[in-house]
């Protein structure tokens, strides 16, 4: 089962320009990457048999789980590592200069580490934005030591569903990025050498007083479409009002919901 079609994954070479453009007002609009950060960052006490030594957050953003793990694990050093400048200077300005955390702009497909270096890899809703989970995955389990586990969070292929709809009516294009789904990251996460695979997933159903709301959040968050199959050009204002007038997900105030599945997965490298 492949991750998606090819025109429907995320470009890298747009990932972290995106994200580093939406860095500075990343964190008034990322309630839900945050909520979701918290629920992941309840799960490391129990996923951890022995404390972690070196923890690397991949897909840091602007530092706000980083932050929190240096807290919850004192004697750690926690490494944040993400594919944006802009995204680690804010999270810099967070969590502070400190032997305790250090900071790295890297691809989450080719980690500056050596094989079985790492006790914990942590990272929220990052990885639905590589365009190679597979190698993602791997690198994951390379870097970890014997027994040392994974923990991580994605969006899954129920996300913006509406808005997906809803361009379907006007045009062909890849408007919304594609998302693997829980059953193809266990199978890739076996691949990669974990055992212990679990998954979780649920849906939220986010209230925005518009579609147009609902872009500007993604825009601010960096999280706008960025696939190989987007459209080159702007979408014009007829098309952008058909878009509008097809979205399923009203409310009866006028107001839309979108959806977000969130996977949460857990695995021990062996």
């Amino acid at each position: 089962m492949s991750a998606g079609p090819a025109d429907a994954r995320p470009e890298k070479r747009w990932i972290g320009r995106s994200f580093g453009a939406a860095a500075q007002g990343y964190d008034a609009v990322a309630g839900l990457q945050r909520a979701v950060g918290r629920e992941l960052l309840r799960l490391c006490p129990n996923e951890c048999a022995t404390a972690p030594a070196l923890i690397l957050d991949i897909g840091t953003g602007t530092g706000y789980c980083a932050a929190r793990l240096v807290e919850s694990y004192p004697e750690a050093r926690v490494l944040a590592l993400d594919v944006s400048e802009g995204m680690l200077r804010v999270a810099l300005e967070r969590i502070g200069r400190s032997l305790r955390a250090g900071y790295l702009c890297a691809d989450a497909a080719a980690l500056p580490f050596p094989d079985r270096s790492i006790d914990l890899v942590f990272s929220n809703l990052a990885i639905q934005w590589c365009p190679d989970p597979a190698a993602v995955l791997c690198e994951f389990g390379r870097v970890l030591k014997p027994g040392g586990r994974l923990l991580f969070s994605s969006f899954g292929p129920e996300t913006l569903t509406e808005l997906r709809q809803a361009f379907a009516a006007v045009d062909r294009y890849s408007h919304v990025n594609d998302f693997v789904p829980g059953p193809e990251l266990e199978r890739l996460l076996g691949a990669a050498g974990f055992c212990e695979v679990a998954t979780a997933a649920e849906v939220r159903s986010m209230a925005y007083s518009g579609v147009a709301e609902l872009m500007r959040e993604l825009k601010s968050l960096g999280a706008h479409n960025v696939t190989a199959g987007r459209p080159r050009n702007l979408t014009g204002r007829r098309a952008f009002e058909r878009m509008i007038e097809a979205y399923p997900g009203r409310r009866g105030d006028g107001g839309i919901r979108a959806s977000f599945e969130i996977i949460f997965a857990s695995g021990a490298r062996q």
